[in-house]
């Protein structure tokens, strides 16, 4: 079962008494410490992630209620840590990819030579060889990078990053005001 949403963001029918112990409950366990732009020092030297955390705690602040709090600070460092990760892994892999194509156009401007030396068949060799190592580090590499990939969404599931999590929740953004359905009775 689903964790429940915070009350702010639950447009369920409840009554007062139920609306009131619910948001009681929820204020006891809200910490008083909020989150700020200011990246934790955690994040220092890794500018990608610094402002994965700066962008992130932005559109939070842009939200009416709240929606991680300080005890999220921890999750929300890890989840821009890996993202920053990913990047790394996708520049190996492309590195790598480039490394392949040439040796793949090395191996083939080797094959069309009619008449080939021995250092040439040993070249070619070697070429073969390589491209076989390249490949299995890349399948290697690109592995880790889907299981961050992974991890990467189920965290922002978590911090309500995702179109999913964030169904049927309507956040408001502050300074907006919900239009009451029975103010034109009166």
């Amino acid at each position: 079962m689903p964790a429940r949403k915070p009350s702010h963001l639950s447009s369920r029918h409840s009554t007062k008494a139920e609306l009131a112990a619910r948001t009681d409950a929820e204020s006891a366990l809200t910490p008083l410490t909020e989150l700020t732009v200011t990246p934790p020092p955690e994040l220092h030297g890794n500018k990608y992630a610094i402002a994965v955390w700066k962008r992130h705690v932005k559109l939070y602040a842009e939200t009416e209620g709240t929606i991680i709090t300080a005890f999220d600070a921890d999750l929300l460092v890890k989840y821009c840590k890996l993202e920053a990760e990913c990047l790394t892994f996708e520049d190996l892999c492309s590195e790598l990819m480039e490394e392949k194509i040439y040796l793949t156009k090395e191996i083939s401007r080797l094959k069309r030579k009619a008449k080939k030396t021995t250092e040439e068949v040993d070249e070619y060799i070697s070429y073969s060889s390589q491209r076989i190592a390249v490949a299995a580090r890349y399948q290697g590499l690109d592995a880790r990078l889907d299981g961050k990939r992974k991890l990467l969404h189920a965290l922002a599931q978590s911090l309500y990053l995702t179109p999913r999590s964030r169904a049927g929740v309507d956040p408001k953004r502050k300074g907006e005001e919900t239009p009451d359905p029975l103010k034109e009775f009166d």
